[in-house]
């Protein structure tokens, strides 16, 4: 048995938290696709073992959480080693990788930006002699593509209510709210009241304080489930990703932030405003307006006129209530929209089968 353990290529991921869930969101994601599809054993190194423990839930037999700390223990390094999003990695991991002439690649943010393809999969030497290749994830075939799994389009087609403990809302729109605390929330919640067609707005664990202050409820907690106006409030519990995906297929419409469940909304197929998370110089409105580009470059005018104005109004805080209802206006319109872009970008090859292609280039010019 052991000769076949250590026969079983093994990688090390690195992660650090910044955007709570969004990092480790998309890391334990990798590191479960490349476990499952592709045979890897995984150890996933990340500095918030507590959160990360919390997304793995009951875990994956081929990957191995491990603890970031200064005091790691670093005295062996993976053939293969993922940093992400430009953590850096620790100077004693990177004297191991040096003797066992380790493959070191960046997988980066995504971006739809166009500068995107001119830099992906290019090597910069490092002083030590090691060589970081850059992988940047991306919406073109020329990119690092995103992340989806062979067995998505399954879980989505036995998606139901009830697995998630919660029943269909006949006649009302059903929403899902993630968002930074940067967002119109306010505004958001008063176009909700106010609209035109019943909604129900399914709000996550990680909201509450945010909703509570908007609601004046400072009592909030899951499962309260209540009414305002047009719009019925029902407050869940933390998801697994499993149930995420799930939770978006279901829905009618979804606002979603970061990086993870953006990526999670476009593979939903469903009608969605994405809030990018906030930068200095407005450079996360760069990014919005780039991937707006991408995601409506086959709109009707008048259509992805209203698709515009509603993701900026969002992101940069000047929500009203006719955005909203102008969303409304077009919705049958992107309903359909949003399932044919997932149709096109589902021809392209997945985030992880093009790493593990990269790397197998990669891995025959180590330094």
């Amino acid at each position: 048995m052991s000769a076949i353990v250590s026969s079983v290529p093994r990688w090390d991921i690195f992660c650090k938290v910044v955007d709570n869930f969004g990092d480790i969101g998309v890391c334990w994601r990798l590191a479960r696709q490349l476990a499952e599809e592709h045979g890897l054993h995984i150890r996933l190194w990340v500095d918030d073992l507590a959160l990360a423990e919390r997304f793995a839930g009951a875990g994956h037999a081929h990957v191995a959480l491990q603890h970031w700390t200064d005091h790691a223990d670093f005295t062996q390094a993976a053939a293969v080693v993922i940093e992400t999003f430009g953590c850096g990695l620790p100077e004693a991991y990177q004297q191991q990788m040096i003797q066992q002439q380790s493959t070191w690649v960046n997988v980066d943010y995504l971006s739809a930006e166009n500068w995107v393809e001119g830099f992906h999969a290019q090597a910069s030497p490092q002083a030590n002699g090691l060589v970081r290749y850059f992988f940047y994830p991306g919406f073109t075939a020329a990119t690092g593509g995103l992340l989806r799994e062979a067995s998505l389009p399954g879980l989505q087609a036995q998606a139901r209510w009830q697995e998630l403990g919660l029943a269909p809302a006949p006649g009302k729109l059903t929403l899902s709210l993630f968002c930074y605390a940067h967002a119109p929330l306010a505004a958001l919640i008063g176009s909700l009241q106010v609209s035109s067609q019943p909604v129900r707005l399914l709000v996550p664990q990680t909201i509450i304080p945010m909703l509570a202050q908007v609601l004046d409820r400072p009592d909030l907690q899951i499962g309260d489930h209540f009414q305002r106006q047009q719009c019925e409030f029902l407050v869940i519990p933390f998801l697994s990703q499993t149930d995420y995906d799930r939770l978006l297929y279901l829905c009618d419409f979804n606002f979603v932030r970061g990086e993870d469940s953006w990526i999670r909304a476009l593979w939903a197929g469903k009608p969605m405003i994405w809030l990018p998370y906030q930068q200095t110089e407005d450079t996360h409105l760069v990014k919005l307006n780039a991937f707006m580009d991408h995601y409506l470059a086959q709109a009707e005018t008048s259509f992805s006129h209203s698709i515009r104005h509603a993701m900026l109004a969002w992101a940069q805080g000047d929500w009203q209530a006719s955005h909203w209802e102008s969303l409304l206006a077009v919705l049958p319109q992107f309903v359909q929209y949003a399932q044919a872009f997932r149709l096109r970008q589902s021809q392209q090859a997945d985030l992880a089968t093009k790493l593990v292609i990269f790397i197998e280039k990669c891995s025959p010019h180590r330094v």
